[in-house]
């Protein structure tokens, strides 16, 4: 069974200070997404630039082929130590978790990652080991589906220090925290958001530490399928069909022509249109049973399109009910979305009065795709 990782990042600087001293990384390989964290010696600018270089040293010797193990080898030999207060100028932690859910994470000198399996804390094995006298953690995991990793920075443990917390919030503290509010419908970005305001409010709102958090979820890959128009030979409709609806996730179908299509080969489906749904630039929504949304064609795609242009996110169409919109919050809540498109010429599109956009439909399909990728989403395009 093939994984996903779902991440979200929180950091705030220290009090009186213009840059956070930490820096946090993740980035999503082939069969991988790795994480770097790194903690500067100090605060402001000077901690600030010491992390950002550990990190960027990390993801830029990984994506260039290189083990873990070497990467921590370079690192070690490459980070100076304080003369005065005999430490590493940056400490870091690493991770790597894979598709079928193996995980190699390595530490030094950070608060130990918080792992959380059925919301209870799980304590994972590790080794220590030596390299240029740097003391590394090391631990390798088989991740499930439910599963919770955090990775936090000091000033997250010292929250509270000297207040309600004399020692420190400390890491039993911020598990058991965790542990309450990793909940399964939360996203990874909510959890981060969560620990990094609770941290805040200890600290009175003025942090007295560099402040950085990492949540990785672990569950299934939400995908998407977008059927929009006939394909070019007409006796593979019903195949088309047969096809699109048996894929798993949610189905959308763009287009009324292609609803059509789709009603027909589906056991006799109604389609019902929805004129509640209606705005001036985008027609109504409608409604086949068995299908998550449908929407109209190329003007609905190339609106969604004008969307994701403009920066637009889910809150900013949070209460918008026509069919951009919905297509806007969709491409949002899944990882991948799959495209099929047919290549059909519909003539209603011919009309040289019409937008010129209209008798571009993989274009703007492809369009869509590069600003999805932009935000991270995985996508395909398929014809047909």
């Amino acid at each position: 069974m093939r994984l996903f990782y779902e991440w979200g990042t929180r950091q705030l600087q220290k009090a009186g200070e213009e840059l956070c001293g930490d820096s946090v990384m993740v980035a999503r390989q082939a069969d991988c997404v790795t994480l770097a964290l790194s903690d500067g010696l100090g605060s402001g600018v000077k901690a600030n630039i010491l992390s950002i270089l550990t990190t960027r040293i990390a993801m830029h010797l990984i994506e260039n082929g290189l083990a873990l193990n070497e990467v921590v080898e370079t690192l070690s030999k490459t980070l100076p130590v304080c003369d005065v207060r005999k430490l590493a100028y940056s400490t870091f932690a690493i991770g790597q978790f894979f598709r079928d859910g193996g995980a190699h994470i390595v530490e030094f000198d950070t608060p130990s990652f918080i792992l959380l399996r059925q919301r209870k804390q799980f304590i994972a094995p590790y080794e220590k080991r030596q390299i240029e006298d740097k003391t590394i953690r090391e631990s390798e995991l088989h991740l499930q589906i439910g599963d919770w990793i955090v990775f936090v920075s000091d000033g997250v443990v010292n929250a509270g220090i000297g207040g309600l917390y004399p020692l420190g919030w400390g890491l039993d503290h911020v598990a058991r925290f965790l542990a309450e509010h990793c909940h399964p419908d939360l996203f990874a970005q909510d959890v981060a958001d969560k620990l990094a305001a609770s941290v805040s409010e200890l600290y009175c709102n003025k942090p007295g530490d560099d402040v950085s958090v990492a949540v990785i979820k672990v569950r299934h890959k939400l995908v998407a399928t977008v059927l929009t128009g006939p394909p070019v030979n007409r006796e593979a409709d019903e195949a088309l069909v047969s096809r699109f609806t048996q894929r798993r996730g949610f189905l959308v179908v763009c287009g009324g022509t292609t609803a059509g299509i789709v009603t027909r080969h589906s056991g006799g489906k109604s389609l019902e249109v929805d004129l509640k749904t209606i705005k001036a630039d985008v027609p109504p929504l409608a409604r086949i049973d068995g299908i998550d949304l449908t929407t109209e064609g190329i003007l609905t795609l190339t609106k969604a399109n004008d969307l994701l242009k403009s920066g637009a996110n889910k809150e900013t169409v949070k209460y918008n009910t026509d069919g951009a919109s919905s297509l806007l919050r969709m491409f949002m809540d899944v990882d991948h979305v799959h495209f099929i498109v047919g290549l059909s010429v519909n003539p209603a599109h011919q009309n040289p009065a019409l937008p010129r956009q209209l008798g571009m439909k993989l274009a703007v399909v492809k369009e869509i795709s590069e600003e999805l990728r932009k935000r991270g989403k995985e996508v395909s395009i398929e014809t047909v």
